[in-house]
C-alpha cells in the first residue's frame, strides 16, 4: 500500500548588499536613463539567500537540540530570500552502531534537513566531517506531494484513540480537519516512530496535542495551517 508520509529553527543571513550612494543631479537636471551614474539592476543577478526561521515549528529527529539549533542556523544561509516556510524537520539521524549511540553529530554524522514551504519542500542531505566540527550541506530533490487533510473539523479537546499509519510519524497525523506536525525532540530510534502504532492522542488546545503510542513513545505536536508536504511512503 502505497501511502504518503510527511527541528526546524532560527536562522539565516540577508546577504544583500546596497549600491553606493550616487551624487544628486543639479535640482533642474534630470539624469538621463543612460548615465553610468545611475544604478542599473541585474536581469542575471541571483536572488539573495538568508532568511529568518526562528518561528518556525521544528522536529529534532535523532540529534540532541544543541545540533539541531546549529544545522537549521547553518542551512539557513542556503535559502533563498523571499521563501515562505511552514515546517522544518532536521532528520532523521540515524545511528550506526545498532547497540545505540549518543544523540550528537559525532556519533550520528548523515542524516537530512527537509523545509517545507509552499506548494513543496527544499532538502539537504547534511555530513558532519572532522568530528563534527565541518558542516557540509548537498540539496536533493525532496519526493513527496501536497496533501489536504482527510478528516472532518471541528478540533475538539481531550484525549482519543488514534493509531499512526503504516509508516509512523511519516504517515502523517489527520486529525479534526488538519494535519499536525511534531515538534521538539522525537526518538526516531523508537520502532513506532517507523511503524503503525495504536496510542492515545490529546488535543490540548486549539494548535497543541501530543500523541503517546502504547509502545511509550510520546510526541509533541502543532496544527499544520493547511495542505502539508508529504514524503512518499511504500
Amino acid at each position: 500500500m502505497l501511502r504518503v508520509i510527511g527541528l526546524a529553527a532560527t536562522i539565516l543571513a540577508i546577504a544583500a548588499c546596497a549600491p553606493a550612494a550616487v551624487p544628486s543631479a543639479p535640482a533642474s537636471t534630470s539624469p538621463s536613463s543612460g548615465s553610468p551614474d545611475t544604478p542599473v539592476p541585474s536581469e542575471s543577478a541571483s536572488p539573495p539567500a538568508g532568511i529568518d526561521l526562528s518561528a518556525v515549528p521544528m522536529a529534532c529527529i535523532g540529534l540532541g537540540a544543541e545540533d539541531c539549533v546549529r544545522i537549521v542556523a547553518e542551512v539557513a544561509e542556503l535559502v533563498p530570500a523571499g521563501t515562505t516556510p511552514t515546517y522544518l524537520q532536521v532528520g532523521p539521524f540515524g545511528c550506526p552502531d545498532t547497540e545505540g549511540c549518543p544523540r550528537t553529530l559525532l556519533a550520528r554524522p548523515q542524516g537530512d534537513i527537509t523545509i517545507e514551504a509552499g506548494p513543496g519542500a527544499l532538502s539537504w542531505h547534511v555530513t558532519a566531517a572532522a568530528g563534527g566540527a565541518d558542516l557540509t550541506f548537498e540539496q536533493q530533490d525532496a519526493f513527496g506531494v501536497l496533501v489536504a487533510p482527510s478528516s472532518q473539523p471541528p478540533v475538539t479537546p481531550g484525549p482519543r484513540a488514534f493509531t499512526l499509519g503504516h509508516c509512523g510519524l511519516w504517515s502523517g497525523i489527520d486529525v479534526g480537519g488538519s494535519w499536525w506536525d511534531p515538534v521538539g525532540q522525537v526518538d526516531g530510534d523508537h520502532a513506532d516512530a517507523i511503524n503503525a502504532a495504536e496510542g492515545t492522542l490529546a488535543i490540548l488546545d486549539p494548535d497543541r496535542a501530543t500523541f503517546t503510542s502504547k509502545g511509550g513513545l510520546t510526541i509533541q505536536l502543532v496544527r499544520h495551517p493547511g495542505q502539508k508536504y508529504l514524503p512518499l511512503c511504500q
